[in-house]
């Protein structure tokens, strides 16, 4: 016991926000750094867990120094450990420390499931989001980045894989963001169906939303003004993004007209390798504004006239395992701008909210762009028709009050079976 106690040490308890003794009460893991956001995936994670504080009860686990100073006022947060290993190690404990206060265990994050596993035999519900397979994004990464051992790829793959297994079938609920993800589950994963609920990406619309004076305003300070302003966003770091082929459609479309300007945002390992093989005119004439902050880019999107994905050709893998619902496509659509998308996978989801245009081609982005260019009017009428699809179908305060009620059904059963079990017991 002497040693329990020592190790429950590590866990500091920092923020705690009035409970209302009728929210749901949940447990939440995460291992990403939150204290500094960029676009990406932990802005993501970070909106989620934000938008379920303010419908239940959360208790955050996270390492040392990983949470905001914004999510301490917002739910109570338990630093278990410095990163790592550590903090795999102490996080059973951790939840089993404070197994009073949650009811259920939520994380977007499959490899770390198994360790919160020990809490069901108490009685606690397991919930999974599954925003995508590790394993199969590992592998896709290690084969088009500079692996540090390559051999080793497919080890590594086999044993995320068999934790990702292990995972889903110990969850209780599991809430992938597409439908090609589901049927991935059940057949791959042999997941049952009956738990297995689409749950699509979110955006908080009332961040993501048309900003006509703070467009006005970082227009004048980009120096832009009737030119047409076409959005790139990218972390600049996988080659399978194909944002060279990007950066060639950039130079051929600047090479012919003075009206249109990219606004490129981000920054990585690959940029510094495109700007040296673009031609010095068209660079001239990129807005290329480096990383900033998450907190800007509803007014970059606003600045912009359309977008265009980051992505010219997603790999077959991720298509054909995943699907693809990206949530930065529906913050630009929640922000009124209109889409130019690979056909593949998103040729539906455009067509369906009339926001925005499949490419099939890199030749015809260059083509839509131009249409775009030589149609204001077309683009804002799109990009309306973006926003309402994304109010009607992926607003972040409306799903996320779904997944709350998903979730309390799923404590209500468990406690349910385990009550059956105690009683057959006694």
């Amino acid at each position: 016991m002497r040693g329990f106690s020592k190790t429950c040490r590590l866990a500091q308890e920092i923020g705690s926000p009035v409970r209302s003794s009728d929210k749901m009460r949940i447990a939440v893991l995460c291992k990403h750094d939150l204290s500094s956001l960029e676009p990406g995936d932990k802005v993501h994670t970070y909106d989620k867990i934000l938008a379920l504080a303010k419908q239940a009860s959360v208790t955050l686990f996270t390492p040392h120094g990983y949470a905001s100073v914004d999510m301490q006022s917002q739910m109570r947060i338990i630093q278990v450990a410095p990163p790592g290993i550590r903090f795999a190690l102490v996080l059973s404990l951790a939840l089993f420390a404070h197994r009073a206060d949650y009811d259920c265990i939520y994380t977007r994050d499959p490899l770390l499931m198994p360790f919160a596993v020990p809490a069901r035999a108490l009685g606690k519900a397991l919930i999974l989001e599954m925003n995508g397979i590790p394993s199969l994004g590992t592998e896709i990464r290690r084969r088009t980045r500079r692996a540090r051992v390559p051999r080793l790829t497919f080890l590594i793959c086999c044993l995320m894989r068999t934790i990702e297994a292990f995972s889903i079938r110990c969850a209780d609920l599991i809430l992938p963001v597409t439908d090609r993800m589901r049927k991935t589950l059940l057949r791959d994963y042999r997941a049952d169906a009956r738990k297995v609920i689409v749950v699509p990406n979110a955006v908080d619309t009332t961040v993501f939303r048309p900003l006509e004076n703070e467009r006005t305003r970082i227009r004048q300070e980009l120096g832009l003004v009737d030119e047409t302003a076409v959005l790139y966003m990218s972390t600049f770091s996988d080659r399978w993004r194909g944002s060279e082929k990007l950066f060639q459609t950039m130079d051929m479309i600047q090479r012919k007209r003075k009206d249109v300007v990219f606004l490129v945002v981000g920054s990585g390992p690959l940029l510094a390798e495109m700007r040296a093989a673009g031609e010095r005119d068209s660079l001239d004439r990129m807005l290329l504004t480096g990383a900033i902050d998450h907190r800007l880019v509803p007014l970059y999107m606003n600045a912009a006239d359309v977008y265009v994905y980051d992505v010219t050709q997603v790999p077959s893998e991720l298509v054909e395992k995943e699907g693809s619902c990206p949530t930065k496509i529906l913050e630009s659509m929640a922000c009124g701008k209109p889409v130019v998308a690979p056909a593949v996978p998103y040729e539906s989801m455009l067509r369906k909210s009339k926001g925005g245009f499949p490419a099939y081609s890199m030749q015809q982005i260059g083509v839509l762009i131009e249409r775009f260019a030589n149609s204001p009017g077309l683009a804002r009428s799109m990009g309306m028709n973006g926003r309402r699809y994304v109010e009607l179908n992926h607003d972040l305060i409306r799903l996320t009050r779904y997944t709350i009620e998903l979730i309390s059904k799923t404590v209500s059963s468990r406690r349910h079976n385990v009550k059956n079990t105690a009683d057959m017991q006694y």
